[in-house]
């Protein structure tokens, strides 16, 4: 089938374990999307097809498994978790498996990630590149501490391969809840006066909108990007290229079940996807002329 091109008529199952508390919000999230549509295109190009499996937080591992058991899944692939999910006593030698990035620790498993590392290198220097001097960094320390510190590495990394002898702290911003959210937007605030960046790298989502409220324009008062412009309100920043990770990680899965590979493997390996810069009016290069984009 492979071969000639043409769609096999009977499918196989692999299944996209969603152990969220409100698993709408997993593909909620645009780059998770985008994990998703690539997955789902690579499984049907191979004679597979993508499920959506939905464990409520309420439903014991073992009940979880008996159901994919029952529905012929042969192969999880295990999209990012908060860190609070609660996995029990899951069974994962039953399946194949597959993760994507670093969020879910209880299973050892082969994984896809971006390289975040690299990807912080890259879009330091190309918004040094543009003209901009005093570039700072928004993110959680906390799910840095999941990447291994690539954020903060990467970012410290660049910065001394530029030459760069004046760095800006980066500052840590959190919204788990409404008190927190309000205290990060003072933070930044101060953080902002304190150390005047003329351009901003973030991971967080709420950037944007707490710099608005504080009244900056972006990009005339500052320029900002994101490490992901599918869920964060400026269009410049990194491309983690999440279709091409969807697509990977099925692809891989696939291998497993046609080999017989179930459970943890004994030498779990990691498969880093390289990122793009992607350009936008949101940070534009200070040679050109920079639009009020408000």
């Amino acid at each position: 089938s492979r071969r000639t091109g043409a769609t096999s008529q009977f499918q196989n199952v692999i299944a996209w374990l969603n152990h969220w508390d409100q698993p709408e919000q997993l593909r909620g999230l645009h780059e998770f999307e985008q994990y998703w549509r690539g997955a789902a295109l690579a499984a049907k190009r191979l004679g597979y097809r993508l499920e959506e499996f939905i464990w409520p937080t309420d439903e014991p591992a073992r009940h979880a498994r008996q159901r994919l058991r029952d529905h012929g899944v042969l192969g999880l692939l295990i999209p990012p978790h908060k860190p609070e999910a609660d996995w029990g006593d899951f069974d994962w030698n039953a399946f194949a498996l597959m993760r994507f990035g670093f969020s879910v620790r209880e299973v050892d498993s082969n994984m896809v990630a971006a390289d975040h590392h690299r990807a912080m290198v890259m879009a330091i220097t190309k918004i040094h590149d543009y003209g901009y001097r005093r570039i700072g960094l928004v993110y959680s320390q906390a799910h840095d501490r999941y990447l291994g510190g690539s954020y903060y590495g990467g970012f410290l990394l660049a910065h001394e391969w530029l030459g760069r002898e004046h760095v800006i702290p980066p500052f840590d911003s959190e919204t788990t809840t409404p008190k927190i959210a309000e205290r990060s937007q003072r933070g930044l605030e101060v953080w902002m006066k304190k150390y005047r960046p003329d351009a901003i790298l973030t991971a967080r989502p709420e950037v944007p909108i707490f710099l608005r409220a504080l009244g900056y324009r972006i990009p005339r008062d500052v320029a900002v990007a994101s490490t992901s412009p599918y869920d964060v309100a400026v269009n410049a920043g990194i491309d983690q290229c999440p279709n091409a990770i969807g697509q990977i990680a099925a692809e891989m899965l696939i291998k497993q079940i046609s080999l017989n590979e179930r459970g943890e493997p004994c030498d779990p390996c990691s498969i880093l996807v390289e990122s793009r810069w992607r350009d936008g009016q949101s940070l534009p290069p200070l040679r050109c002329c920079r639009p009020n984009v408000t």
